[in-house]
């Protein structure tokens, strides 16, 4: 399952379309709000307790998370991801410039950013760079 987040629906459903193309099955957000809610209610259904602690396993094999969203932006839920699930696979999109997203915070470790418009090839090759 591969998170699509991103408050354009047009571009939400444009991303799901690939992804599904790639034999992938997408969960697509308009918010991150939305996605952390959805997390909520699918991750524990893959919880399990390792010595004592509810450890949630991620439901999704990579995120897409577009910068400019309403309420918690893309940097922000990057890092709530990365907190929770450290080898999630992410990449987050925008129109912004380079100079207008470090403004907004340093991206994760381990998370790319590309700008619209992008190749869809060069979003499948950072996602997944380290699966092949």
């Amino acid at each position: 399952m591969i998170a699509v987040v991103d408050d354009d629906p047009e571009i939400a459903d444009a991303l799901s379309t690939w992804m599904g193309i790639l034999g992938f099955e997408t969960t697509v957000h308009g918010s991150a709000e939305k996605l952390l809610a959805w997390l909520q209610s699918n991750g524990n259904k893959t919880s399990r307790r390792v010595k004592g602690d509810n450890v949630s396993s991620c439901p999704l094999k990579a995120a897409i998370l577009d910068i400019n969203l309403p309420g918690i932006n893309g940097i922000e839920l990057a890092h709530k991801l990365r907190k929770q699930y450290r080898d999630l696979p992410m990449v987050l999109i925008t129109a912004l410039r380079h100079d207008e997203v470090q403004s907004l915070g340093s991206l994760p470790l381990g998370v790319s950013f590309i700008r619209k418009p992008f190749d869809l090839d060069v979003l499948e090759g950072i996602l997944f760079q380290s699966k092949d």
